[in-house]
């Protein structure tokens, strides 16, 4: 699953460096680094990516910016590097992927990242013999909440006061991701989210 605008890639530990500041400006109980380093080196279970720029929409941004920091070269290959946009994982339990994290940089809100990092995360998942998805989301966050139900996901169950500030967590789960009526409902998400990168990205976005 891939566009010409936006490209998913296994996270590594170097990203860590972009990712961390994020982290904190988007969660008010972020993760740290070494719990991020330590399912990325040695927790075999988990998945994690990070969504940048692809070629066409790097060539587009390389052209248009011109502030220099929001830009950066690789000192080795010579090319611009995109920003992360967005990142995320999940834990593969038994036959379940769990999601663990999903955020999206709040630059580039209402672009459709989050749900094509959710569609790479899901397609990551199955490819890993996943036959269904699970997560937890706070009972107050309706944007992400409205983004789960649009790619299948149930309220299944809530956890009283699962936050740390007080505040429930809900339970949502999938049903079967092979299910005929799921893979409808994720290809329609697909196209969706097609339509919406290519709004804010300047272009059509097709299969790569």
């Amino acid at each position: 699953m891939s566009t010409d605008l936006v490209t998913a890639a296994p996270m590594t530990p170097d990203d860590l460096d972009e990712i961390m500041p994020l982290e904190r400006q988007c969660f008010t109980d972020p993760w740290s680094r070494r719990m991020y380093l330590s399912d990325l080196t040695t927790n075999e279970l988990a998945t994690y990516l990070v969504l940048r720029r692809g070629d066409a929409a790097t060539r587009r941004y390389g052209e248009d910016q011109a502030v220099e920091n929001d830009f950066a070269v690789s000192p080795i290959h010579r090319v611009p590097v995109s920003p992360v946009l967005a990142y995320g994982g999940f834990w593969l339990l038994l036959d379940e992927a769990h999601i663990a994290t999903v955020t999206s940089h709040p630059d580039w809100r209402g672009c459709g990242l989050g749900q094509w990092l959710m569609l790479a995360l899901l397609a990551a998942a199955i490819t890993r013999g996943a036959a269904s998805s699970t997560l937890e989301v706070r009972a107050g966050n309706l944007p992400a909440k409205r983004l789960y139900e649009k790619l299948g996901y149930e309220v299944s169950g809530v956890r009283k006061r699962y936050y740390r500030d007080g505040e429930d967590g809900l339970i949502m789960t999938t049903p079967p991701l092979a299910a005929p009526l799921m893979c409808e409902r994720l290809t329609a998400a697909q196209e969706d989210a097609r339509h919406r990168l290519g709004r804010c990205f300047g272009a059509t976005v097709g299969d790569g």
